[in-house]
């Protein structure tokens, strides 16, 4: 799986030190016509062999195709049926442009407008690093879960917005803040003046530290719409199906350039 194949680049830099020439205490005369370079300068009038592609680029694009090759053959040729059978079952439109890595699920409900935003970057946040399983303790593929942060948003025209932070895991929604905007527009502007208006509002107490009632009451009201276990199981799923297909696009299109 994509998942656990390289997830960071190593970029390795290259420092050339240039020795400078000593010089004497006595103190040279030259003129104009008879200025002699430096070897510094000397070294920066070598010019450099003309190539049409580096040494290494038939060997890097001879490795990407072999992942590439490796990734198509391991991926399914149709979309998965628990896509499909998640958005007709909950009535939410989905919103997935490739090559970014943020999708959005959207519906309405009465007279509100609701959006889920969640990013396939969430993928990294499995276990630690140093997590070790007993050695009497089998952990299979299938059962290593990984947090994913979903933004919810339910707007009324003219009413203002409520967003509400959740974390989707294990088949559970856990909420972790309510957010109220007068202005609906607040909510879900990506501008930077929308931003920093953002930044001076109150966002609300922890949602943990709530009256455990109004928990419960908050946690019904978003199951209403549609924000239930059913989404906490859909949203590794698909962030794991559309970091697959993302990253095999990043081999193809990778690929493409060097060998251009």
């Amino acid at each position: 799986m994509a998942s656990q194949l390289l997830r960071h680049s190593l970029r390795t830099i290259a420092r050339a030190n240039v020795a400078r020439p000593m010089m004497n205490s006595r103190v040279l005369t030259i003129r104009p016509q008879q200025a002699i370079l430096s070897p510094l300068s000397r070294s920066f009038s070598v010019a450099l062999p003309r190539m049409s592609a580096g040494e290494a680029d038939a060997d890097l694009v001879h490795k990407l195709d072999e992942e590439l090759s490796y990734e198509k053959e391991n991926e399914e040729p149709t979309q998965p049926a628990f896509i499909k059978e998640f958005l007709d079952a909950n009535s939410f439109k989905l919103e997935d442009k490739p090559g970014h890595d943020e999708v959005t699920l959207t519906r309405t409900f009465g007279n509100e407008t609701i959006s889920v935003l969640f990013s396939i970057s969430d993928i990294n946040n499995g276990p630690a690093d140093g997590f070790l399983p007993d050695e009497d303790e089998v952990i299979e593929e299938d059962e290593v879960s990984f947090p994913v942060r979903a933004s919810v948003t339910i707007e009324k025209n003219g009413k203002g917005a409520v967003t509400i932070d959740t974390v989707a895991q294990d088949g559970e929604m856990t909420v972790e803040s309510v957010m109220y905007y007068k202005d609906g527009k607040l909510a879900s502007d990506a501008s930077a003046e929308s931003d920093w208006q953002r930044r001076g509002l109150y966002i609300g107490p922890q949602f943990g530290e709530l009256d455990e009632g109004l928990q419960s009451l908050f946690e019904k009201y978003l199951e209403e719409r549609g924000v239930n276990a059913g989404l906490a199981t859909f949203l590794p799923d698909y962030v794991e199906y559309k970091e697959q297909k993302e990253y095999t696009q990043w081999l193809q299109s990778v690929k493409d350039f060097v060998s251009a």
